[in-house]
């Protein structure tokens, strides 16, 4: 199955790449929820202009953003259940393109790989999103250091063997899965693994994801971070 991806590239990395700069920059995979697509990070979420405000207060790196299509339906099956978020759950479970779409973007990993020079990679999702990209740093512990979970709805077995993996963990204490992430936030704790936790007074929304990706931006992924 073909997948469509946006990548945005900032003026500041665009100019390294016009010079053929030897420097080398993060890259950060945002992935949307259930029945999302690859513009929902930029046109509901505001990404590219969070970047860049939190570029112009010099709060963190600049990099790469790759927002890749993670929707289990085929594309031309998604008008049906566009917009209606009863009728996604309802037939949710009858999908089994989980592996298959973690497979995607881990391919997807060695595509930009391949193509920019890219230091380090950061994976965040939100909700079903969220379970994504915990699975994807599963499979590449390699690549993936660092992963934001924003109203996480994750599964009991989602947990790598190198524990040096950094979680961070965005809860909205108004949200319907509030639950989901206090759970995987014990089970860090059981078995070591670092994580910064954060509640913020939100639903289940785009308010809260939007808040989400900035408070990621600045406290994961800072200015002066060392791997600069």
């Amino acid at each position: 199955m073909y997948r469509r991806v946006d990548i945005y590239v900032p003026a500041a990395l665009c100019r390294q790449l016009a010079t053929d700069s030897l420097q080398s920059y993060p890259a950060l995979y945002l992935i949307h929820g259930i029945n999302g697509y690859e513009g929902a990070w930029q046109d509901r979420g505001n990404a590219i202009d969070t970047l860049e405000a939190q570029l112009a207060r010099g709060a963190c790196r600049p990099m790469l953003l790759i927002m890749p299509d993670c929707n289990k339906w085929p594309f031309l099956e998604r008008p049906v259940t566009h917009g209606n978020a009863w009728k996604c759950v309802l037939h949710y479970r009858r999908l089994s393109r989980e592996h298959e779409i973690e497979q995607a973007v881990s391919d997807l990993i060695d595509k930009i790989d391949s193509t920019y020079r890219v230091s380090d990679c950061a994976i965040a999702g939100l909700s079903d999103g969220a379970r994504i990209s915990a699975n994807v740093a599963i499979i590449r512990p390699d690549r993936v250091r660092t992963v934001g979970l924003f109203s996480p709805v994750l599964h009991k077995h989602q947990l790598p063997q190198d524990t040096t993996l950094n979680y961070a963990i965005y809860a909205g204490t108004r949200d319907i899965f509030y639950g989901y992430a206090k759970r995987f936030r014990r089970r860090l704790e059981r078995e070591g693994y670092p994580y910064r936790w954060v509640e913020l007074p939100e639903r289940h929304t785009w308010e809260m994801w939007r808040q989400c990706l900035s408070h990621f931006l600045s406290e994961q992924m800072p200015a002066n971070d060392e791997k600069q």
